[in-house]
């Protein structure tokens, strides 16, 4: 066996998605901040993520959490995140999963039966509590960064659709377009992820050739982040499905997506600080959306969000890198 590089990760799955913490193979990565080391790593490491990400090792849905040393004082680890196109600021089913793995497996001291884990991100830090029952962490609770809405009640054309209706809002940091599924011809069901992904895709291709999208704090941003959603029934139940990356569709309901949804539902006086909303994924697992409280962004009004979801461990990984692999970097069809 040949190979001049060795990655460890521990995988896992939160509410559908799997996904994998890289735990060991890269070393210390330079910068004071997840930003700085996350541009570190696109600038000399950025061979590994598409090595990781695409197959053979990944496949066009990976997401890769990697660990780091926290870079504010208190915060137990850090967390930069990647994707077969390249790097999101934050992702709520990656921290999920990486606060229960460092519980469970011992990367953080358990302290009782909510045991409190700090991680740094590149949109910040976030609180998270981790509940254990038993020996298992039974559901984790994120307390994020603001999320707002950038855009409102804006329009695009698609073709053969017509007019499409949609929000532009910011959840931990990551920008969506929120859609309800109704104005595309669509409800959210797991039968129609062909279709869903198609009219997401087709929202965010006229999107970038009909509407510049600001963002405080970032400028001109892209919208590479579409989500199709219906509104909350009578049992507070609001079913979505994101539309990322090479067009895939997220089984689970996204994390930051649905701290934007919030955002935008409590803008429409939909939900009001202390309400809840269970946001449910194409498979039928759900996070718990809370407003814990209103703050501003630059001047805009926006919320304070919590979710709560659940991750399951499912293994452990390690990957070898033969200097003479020709798809040693990875490929995508």
């Amino acid at each position: 066996m040949r190979s001049d590089r060795f990655f460890t990760t521990i995988d896992f799955h939160t509410a559908g998605i799997g996904m994998r913490l890289l735990t060991a193979g890269l070393g210390r990565l330079p910068g004071d901040s997840i930003a700085a080391r996350r541009r570190h790593f696109a600038e000399r490491f950025d061979h590994v993520r598409t090595g990781l990400c695409l197959e053979p090792r990944g496949h066009r849905s990976m997401l890769i959490a990697v660990m780091t040393e926290p870079v504010t004082p208190g915060a137990d680890f850090g967390l930069l995140f990647m994707y077969p196109g390249g790097y999101y600021v934050s992702c709520g089913e990656a921290t999920i999963g990486a606060a229960t793995v460092a519980v469970e497996t011992g990367l953080v001291a358990r302290r009782g039966e909510a045991t409190p884990v700090v991680i740094d991100t590149e949109a910040g830090p976030v609180e998270t509590v981790a509940r254990l029952e038993g020996d298992r962490v039974r559901e984790v609770t994120l307390r994020w960064t603001p999320a707002f809405v950038v855009q409102a009640a804006q329009v695009v054309k698609v073709a053969e659709v017509g007019e499409i209706p949609l929000d532009i809002a910011v959840g931990a940091g990551n920008v969506f377009a929120l859609v309800e599924a109704s104005a595309v011809g669509l409800a959210i069901h797991r039968e129609r992820v062909g279709e869903i992904a198609a009219r997401g895709m087709a929202v965010r291709q006229a999107i970038a050739e009909q509407l510049p999208v600001s963002v405080p704090g970032q400028g001109t941003a892209t919208v590479d982040n579409v989500i199709l959603h219906e509104l909350p029934d009578a049992r507070g139940v609001s079913r979505n499905a994101l539309v990322w990356g090479p067009g895939q569709v997220d089984a689970a309901p996204c994390g930051s997506g649905t701290c934007a949804r919030l955002a935008l539902f409590h803008q429409q006086g939909r939900l009001r600080v202390g309400d809840t909303m269970v946001s449910e994924g194409l498979l039928g697992l759900s996070f718990l959306g809370r407003i814990a409280g209103e703050t501003e962004v630059a001047g805009r009004p926006a919320i304070l969000p919590e979710i709560t979801g659940t991750a399951y461990i499912t293994g452990t990984s390690q990957f070898f890198f033969d200097p003479d692999d020709p798809l040693r970097e990875g490929f995508l069809l």
